[in-house]
């Protein structure tokens, strides 16, 4: 049996009495968990005590123990709810200790930093098969990117994996990159060019699909196995767009070639904006067997931006810190994400497992990025 500390008995006693002050009932586990950054203490829903009820007391929590902020979720795959508290003293998460990706393992591996308990966590992208990031400024949203970015290139040939990056609210969130040999275009730096990056993509897929049918394959694994070693294989291929709410929100109206031409031979018109929806829709959709997959950040997860197609195809969505409960259900389609910690604390929703993972993301410097570059570079 775990022997608690002084300090987490008294935080157990504390949130007891807050419950029962509340008038609910919930039994105490015995099993803590301590992680570099939280520490989850798990209680059992007694009586009439429902789990939606403590969930709901992370304000209480907060006030009565003084954190920072608290988050009660259930615990997946387990009979308890885990109330997650903020330790007075956090590690730090340095990108530099976790960066090495088992590239045999995952095709495009991302580091997306620890869970609670200090684990490092890595998602293979194609089986997501995209992933939809948002999060408020200063959450850790420009550091995760720099580290899902920095370890691809770190740990991948460009044979193996090509980036296709826009960054269209600065222009300058993406520099870093632009000497790294995986580069598939130049960085896109405005939504036009991030027009002509979609359309290069949507061409590159059309042109794998043909490849697959006369090859009598169905997708990227099938045609690459007949081609071991050999210089044809065909690399996966990532997009990555930062702030593309600037993109979707775009209300320029321009000429619109799928919808053709009016009587008088001018050419139907559309909103930008619906045009790049219907191009990320149709990569999103139909990409996945040609090894063509999305990452798409955005401070402002609003919910008519997420919408539709956009929000079906992004099952797999990760949040950092946002203003509140409903920003938090429009990305996750639970709340939480409002209680979360500020600098790379995020909840994860996975198509391919249960429940939320709280994972906070590893801070990826300048010079990490630059030495995942020069590595490369030497590689080639």
């Amino acid at each position: 049996m775990q022997e608690l500390t002084q300090e987490q008995k008294n935080v157990i006693t504390v949130l007891t009495a807050k419950m029962v002050e509340l008038g609910l009932k919930a039994r105490p586990l015995t099993q803590v968990s301590v992680g570099p950054i939280v520490t989850v203490y798990r209680f059992f829903p007694e009586g009439s005590t429902k789990v939606s009820q403590i969930e709901s007391l992370s304000q209480d929590f907060a006030v009565v123990l003084g954190a920072e902020d608290i988050i009660a979720k259930r615990m997946p795959g387990e009979s308890a709810v885990g109330v997650f508290v903020p330790n007075k003293t956090r590690q730090d998460v340095k990108w530099f200790n976790l960066c090495t990706i088992d590239k045999t393992k995952y095709k495009i591996g991302l580091l997306l930093g620890i869970d609670y308990l200090g684990k490092t966590v890595i998602e293979d992208l194609p089986s997501l098969p995209h992933l939809l990031i948002a999060g408020s400024t200063g959450g850790g949203k420009s550091t995760l990117l720099n580290s899902l970015i920095g370890s691809t290139i770190l740990n991948y040939d460009k044979a193996d994996v090509e980036l296709v990056l826009c960054d269209i609210k600065e222009g300058v969130e993406f520099s870093q990159f632009s000497k790294a040999p995986h580069l598939r275009s130049l960085i896109a730096t405005s939504v036009d060019m991030t027009h002509i990056r979609m359309d290069e993509l949507i061409d590159e897929m059309n042109r794998r699909y043909q490849l697959y049918a006369k090859d009598n394959v169905k997708n990227i694994t099938e045609y690459n196995a007949k081609r071991q070693g050999s210089t044809t294989r065909l690399p996966y291929v990532a997009l990555i767009i930062d702030e593309f709410a600037d993109l979707l929100s775009d209300k320029r109206v321009v000429e619109d070639p799928e919808k053709g031409f009016k009587d008088n031979g001018d050419m139907r018109t559309s909103r930008a904006g619906e045009i790049a929806s219907r191009k990320l829709s149709k990569l999103a959709s139909k990409a996945r067997a040609s090894g063509i997959h999305l990452i798409l950040a955005t401070q402002r997860p609003s919910a008519k931006l997420l919408e539709g197609d956009i929000k079906s195809n992004f099952p797999a969505r990760l949040a950092f810190r946002l203003p509140s409960q409903t920003d938090s259900r429009v990305v996750l389609d639970t709340g939480g994400a409002e209680h979360l910690l500020t600098r790379g604390d995020m909840l994860f929703i996975n198509p391919n497992r249960p429940g939320l993972v709280r994972i906070h993301a590893p801070f990826c410097t300048a010079s990490d990025v630059q030495a995942a570059i020069d590595f490369a570079l030497q590689r080639r």
